[in-house]
C-alpha cells in the first residue's frame, strides 16, 4: 500500500513539472512574403533556428517522437509563415488520403495551435494533412478543455512529400485571428504532428495527458512585436436557387434567395459577424424518430453562424441555438382556430430567420463580451375551406427576437467566471422568456483540484408569470492517474430554459460521486486503460420523494495493436418516475433494473474497420428486457472513396409507458407494448481533390409499436390491468432520407455547391413487422425532392486593397 501510495505521488509531481516547462522559439520578421509553395527553398530557411524535439502524446507520453520534425516560423505585417519539414524515414508509408475540409480522416497531419494573447484560454489551430487538406479550429478552455471544429478562417498552406518525409508551408493572415497590437510580443504556441501508421500523437512543448487541459500545456512564440492589426472586414455574398416538387403538386416550385455575411473587426479584440437573409436549405437533413418519451428529441447544430465562434455563448447550458428559426411556438393553435369545414393545408415547420449578429472577443486583461441577436418574421398557416374552396391564414408566431449576451473574466490557474442572460420576445404579443446564469471554475496553482459551479434563474409570462432556478456545484481532483469528485444539482419544477435554451427535463435533485483510474502508457497487452465508477443519488425536487439510485461501472482497454473494447455495468433502483406520466402530481414506480453494454473496435486507420456494440437490460418484474445493438463498418478504396454503414437495432419488450390521459388528466392509461426499431445509414465519399468533394447519404429509419395490454395508473404510482378496456392502437413509423452533395471550394472562402434531397415520412397506426416490406411501402409514400444549386464568393478588404494598389504600380 505505501508503495502504491509512493508511485502515484511521484507520478502527480512530475506530470505537474513537466506540465511547467515551456519551450521558446521566435518568429523572424521578414520584408518579403514567402512563397507559399511547399518547397522550403528560401535563403531566411538556412539562417533560421528551427522548433524540434517532440515529444510523444501517444503512446509513451513525454518520451521523443518515433520520427524527427523542424518547424520555422516567420512573420510581415499581414501574416504568420510556417514551414515545417516533417522527416519520415518511410515516405512511402505517409498516410496520405483526400477527404474534405475541415475532415482528417485516417491521414497523417500536422498542425499549429496560437495563443496571442498568451492566457492558456483560447487558441487558433490551423492543421494540414499530406495531401493538403485543411483543418481549422479552436481550442476552448473548460474543465478538460475542447475543440471546436466548427470555425472557419481562410488562408492558405501547400504540402509536398518528399525523399525525407513530407514539408508543410502555411501562411495564417492576422485578419484570421485575434492578437493584442500593444502586447509583450510573446504568443502561446503549441504543434502537433500525428504518424498514423503508429498511431502515434506528438507535441513540440510537453502535453502531459496526466493534467487536465492542453492549451495552457503550450510554449511560447516570440519575437511577435511591432504588428499592426490590419481591418478586418470580409463580405461573403451568397445566390441560390432551389426547386422543390411535392407529391401532392403536379410541376415545381421555384425559388431564388440571396443574401450575405459580413464580418467586421471592431477593435484588436470584438468582431462584429452579421448575416443577412441567411440560407441554410443545404444543410443536412436531421435524424427523425418515434418519440415515446415525456422529453424533446434534441437536434445538433448545424448552421456555420450558429456553430461558429459561440463558445462564450455555450456557457452555463442555456443556449441552444436550434430555438432560433424553429418550429413556430404557437403552430398547435392552427387546430384550435378551426371553423366547420376548414383544414390545414400549410402548417410551416420552421420560422423565416431575417437576420442575425453576433459580437464577440477577449481583451488582453481577460475580459470577454458576446453579443447575439437574431429576428425572425412572423409564420402564418394557411386553412382552406372544403365546401367554398376559400383560404385565409391565422399567426402561429408574431414578430420575435432572441438575444443573448454573456460577460466572462479569465482568472488565474485557467480559472473563469461568467454571467449570461438570454431573452424572447415577440412584438404585440405578451408572450417573454428571460433566463439569467453565472457559471464558474476554480483552479489551483497546480490545476489538479477544480471547483465548478453554475446557477440561474427563469422567467416566463405566458397565460401566467413562470419563475424557477437551478444550481450546480462540483468539486475535485482532475489531474493524475487517480481523479475524483462530486457533483450537487438542483433543479426546481417551475425552472424552463426552453424557449432560448434545451433542458430535458426540471424538478430534480443530484447527487453524484464519481471516480476515475487511468493508464496512459504500454503495460502488458494494453497500450492504455481507463476505468471509471459513479454512484448517482435522484430525487424529486418538488415532493423531494426517491426517483432511483445509479451505479455504474465503466472499463475501456485500446490495445497495442490499436483495437479496443469497453464493458458497461450499470444498475438502477426502483423510483418514483414523475415525467412519464405527462401529468402534474402524477408518478409512475419505476422496476430496478440491471445491464450490461459491451463495445468492441478494430484500428479505424485500416482500410476496413469495425465498431460493434451490444446493450442489455433486465427488470424486476420478469418479463420485462430491453436490447440494443449497433454494427458500423468503415471501408476506405483508394486515396480518393470512402463507404460507411451503421446498422442499429433495439428491441423493448413488454415496457410499460403512457398511453393516453382523459381531459381532466385524472385518469391516465399505460400500456404494455414491444416496441422494435431498425435504422440503417449508408454513406459514401468520393474526394475530387482536396477541394472538391462529392458525398451521398441515404437513411431509413423505421420503429412499430405492438400495444397488448392496458392499464390504469394508480395514485400509489402502481398499474391496475384493465382486460376490458380497448388496446390502443399500434404504430408504424418510416423516415427516410437522403442527402447528395458536390462541393467545390474554387477558391479560399469561395464554393461553389449543389444539393439533392429527398424526404418521406410514413406514419400509420397499424404494426408492419417484416422490415422490408416497411422499406418498400415508404418508397411508394408522399415524398419531397428539393434540388438546389449555391454560390458563395468570399471578398476581403485586405486583398481587394493589395490588388487595386498592385494595378495602379502597373499602370
Amino acid at each position: 500500500m505505501k508503495n502504491l501510495i509512493f508511485l502515484i505521488l511521484t507520478y502527480s509531481v512530475t506530470g505537474i513539472m513537466q506540465a511547467q516547462e515551456k519551450k521558446s522559439i521566435q518568429a523572424s520578421f521578414i520584408n518579403t512574403p514567402i512563397n507559399v509553395d511547399g518547397i522550403l527553398d528560401e535563403p531566411l530557411y538556412n539562417g533560421a533556428i528551427p522548433a524540434n524535439n517532440f515529444v510523444q502524446v501517444q503512446p509513451y507520453n513525454g518520451k521523443p517522437s518515433f520520427q524527427p520534425s523542424e518547424a520555422y516560423f516567420f512573420y510581415d505585417q499581414t501574416a504568420v509563415y510556417v514551414g515545417a519539414m516533417l522527416y519520415d524515414s518511410a515516405p512511402d508509408s505517409i498516410y496520405n488520403f483526400l477527404s474534405e475540409r475541415d475532415v482528417i480522416g485516417s491521414s497523417d497531419y500536422f498542425g499549429v495551435y496560437l495563443d496571442p494573447y498568451n492566457q492558456g484560454h483560447l487558441a487558433y489551430g490551423f492543421f494540414v494533412t499530406p495531401a493538403g487538406v485543411q483543418l481549422d479550429l479552436k481550442g476552448i478552455k473548460s474543465d478538460y478543455d475542447y475543440e471546436d471544429p466548427s470555425w472557419d478562417a481562410v488562408w492558405s498552406s501547400k504540402t509536398r512529400i518528399t525523399e525525407k518525409g513530407w514539408v508543410v508551408e502555411m501562411k495564417i493572415p492576422f485578419s484570421a485571428i485575434r492578437f493584442p497590437e500593444n502586447g509583450n510580443g510573446i504568443w502561446g504556441l503549441n504543434m502537433f504532428r500525428n504518424i498514423r501508421r503508429y498511431n502515434s500523437n506528438n507535441s513540440w512543448n510537453l502535453f502531459n495527458r496526466e493534467v487536465s487541459g492542453f492549451i495552457h500545456q503550450q510554449g511560447n512564440l516570440t519575437g511577435m512585436v511591432n504588428i499592426k492589426a490590419p481591418l478586418r472586414l470580409s463580405l461573403t455574398p451568397y445566390a441560390a436557387v432551389y426547386s422543390e416538387l411535392r407529391e401532392e403538386n403536379s410541376s415545381p416550385e421555384w425559388m431564388y434567395k440571396g443574401g450575405m455575411d459580413l464580418k467586421y473587426g471592431i477593435s484588436e479584440s470584438f468582431t462584429l459577424d452579421m448575416m443577412l437573409v441567411p440560407d441554410f436549405g443545404q444543410i443536412q437533413s436531421d435524424d427523425k424518430q418515434l418519440n415515446l418519451t415525456p422529453y424533446e428529441l434534441y437536434y445538433s447544430e448545424r448552421r456555420q453562424f450558429f456553430t461558429e465562434g459561440t463558445e462564450l455563448f455555450n456557457r452555463a447550458g442555456i443556449f441552444y441555438s436550434r430555438r432560433i428559426g424553429a418550429l413556430p411556438k404557437f403552430s398547435y393553435k392552427a387546430g384550435e382556430d378551426l371553423d366547420i369545414n376548414e383544414v390545414i393545408t400549410n402548417n410551416p415547420s420552421e420560422t423565416q430567420l431575417l437576420n442575425a449578429t453576433k459580437i464577440s472577443g477577449r481583451t488582453l486583461k481577460g475580459n470577454g463580451l458576446g453579443f447575439l441577436n437574431a429576428m425572425t418574421l412572423p409564420s402564418f398557416a394557411t386553412i382552406r375551406d372544403t365546401v367554398s374552396g376559400n383560404q385565409r391564414k391565422t399567426l402561429i408566431q408574431p414578430f420575435t427576437n432572441y438575444n443573448v449576451m454573456v460577460f466572462d473574466k479569465s482568472l488565474k490557474n485557467n480559472s473563469y467566471f461568467s454571467l449570461i442572460n438570454s431573452n424572447v420576445s415577440m412584438i404585440n404579443d405578451p408572450f417573454t422568456a428571460n433566463v439569467t446564469a453565472t457559471d464558474f471554475q476554480i483552479r489551483n496553482k497546480d490545476k489538479n483540484f477544480v471547483l465548478k459551479g453554475k446557477g440561474g434563474l427563469s422567467y416566463r409570462n405566458d397565460n401566467g408569470k413562470e419563475t424557477g432556478y437551478f444550481a450546480e456545484l462540483n468539486a475535485g481532483k482532475n489531474s493524475g492517474k487517480l481523479q475524483y469528485g462530486f457533483t450537487q444539482s438542483v433543479s426546481s419544477d417551475k425552472f424552463n430554459p426552453n424557449d432560448l435554451g434545451y433542458l430535458m427535463r426540471n424538478n430534480e435533485y443530484r447527487l453524484q460521486v464519481n471516480a476515475d483510474y487511468h493508464i496512459l502508457e504500454p503495460f502488458g497487452i494494453f497500450r492504455e486503460w481507463h476505468l471509471n465508477t459513479w454512484w448517482n443519488h435522484n430525487r424529486v425536487y418538488k415532493q423531494f420523494e426517491l426517483a432511483g439510485n445509479e451505479l455504474g461501472l465503466n472499463s475501456v482497454s485500446t490495445f497495442k495493436n490499436n483495437h479496443g473494447s469497453q464493458l458497461h455495468l450499470h444498475y438502477f433502483s426502483s423510483g418514483n418516475n414523475y415525467y412519464e406520466p405527462r401529468a402534474e402530481g402524477r408518478f409512475y414506480l419505476e422496476p430496478s433494473r440491471i445491464g450490461f453494454c459491451i463495445f468492441y473496435w478494430t484500428n479505424d486507420v485500416k482500410p476496413v474497420s469495425i465498431w460493434a456494440g451490444y446493450n442489455h437490460f433486465e427488470y424486476s418484474n420478469q418479463d420485462q428486457s430491453a436490447d440494443w445493438g449497433m454494427v458500423n463498418v468503415k471501408l476506405r478504396l483508394g486515396r480518393r472513396f470512402q463507404l460507411y454503414y451503421q446498422t442499429q437495432l433495439t428491441s423493448d419488450i413488454n415496457s410499460r409507458g403512457f398511453a393516453e390521459m382523459n381531459n381532466s388528466a385524472d385518469s391516465i392509461f399505460f400500456s404494455r407494448r414491444n416496441v422494435k426499431s431498425v435504422n440503417n445509414i449508408i454513406s459514401t465519399s468520393y474526394m475530387l481533390s482536396n477541394k472538391a468533394n462529392l458525398n451521398v447519404r441515404f437513411r431509413h429509419y423505421w420503429s412499430g409499436v405492438i400495444n397488448k395490454r392496458s392499464y390504469l395508473l394508480q395514485d400509489d404510482g402502481t398499474l391496475f390491468e384493465l382486460p376490458d378496456y380497448s388496446v390502443f392502437k399500434n404504430e408504424n413509423y418510416n423516415a427516410i432520407n437522403i442527402d447528395l452533395n458536390f462541393r467545390w471550394i474554387f477558391s479560399p472562402g469561395s464554393e461553389l455547391s449543389v444539393a439533392w434531397k429527398n424526404s418521406i415520412v410514413d406514419w400509420q397506426q397499424e404494426m408492419t413487422p417484416n422490415y422490408w416490406e416497411n422499406l418498400e411501402s415508404t418508397w411508394k409514400s408522399d415524398q419531397t425532392n428539393s434540388f438546389s444549386v449555391r454560390l458563395l464568393y468570399y471578398l476581403d478588404y485586405n486583398m481587394l486593397r493589395k490588388q487595386s494598389v498592385q494595378r495602379r504600380e502597373q499602370l
